[in-house]
């Protein structure tokens, strides 16, 4: 945890690269969600466009934490993929779907994610 010190710099860092994977998340769906009312994919083809929403989030903010952060790039870029699908999970589960019943599903969207980030960190 040596990289919170420094009056949670990093802490802070981690901040904004998560709000703005989340910014870039909602606009990305957002245009995801028009381009599907009228193109009208089967139920695989729009799982998959959302999973690249994910990683392409979790990839841009990783690679703005990676490139703040200076040393041990592709362990804050990890982070913000974790931390993202971390919340990504606790919001989700807010609804009214049982989560037990995309556990396959959830466990590929968490090593994506993990994966986008880490992969953006590493670029950074």
């Amino acid at each position: 945890m040596e990289y919170l010190t420094g009056k949670g710099k990093m802490a802070g860092v981690l901040l904004r690269a998560l709000i703005f994977s989340y910014l870039m998340t909602t606009a990305a769906l957002l245009i995801l969600a028009f381009a599907m009312l009228k193109l009208q994919p089967d139920g695989r083809t729009a799982e998959l466009a959302i999973l690249a929403v994910y990683v392409l989030s979790c990839f841009v903010g990783g690679w703005y934490a990676g490139r703040k952060a200076g040393r041990r790039k592709f362990l804050q870029g990890l982070l913000v993929g974790i931390l993202y699908f971390v919340l990504l999970f606790l919001i989700s589960g807010l609804g009214d779907r049982a989560v037990q019943s995309d556990l396959v599903q959830g466990a590929l969207a968490f090593v994506l994610c993990a994966f986008g980030g880490m992969l953006g960190g590493m670029v950074s």
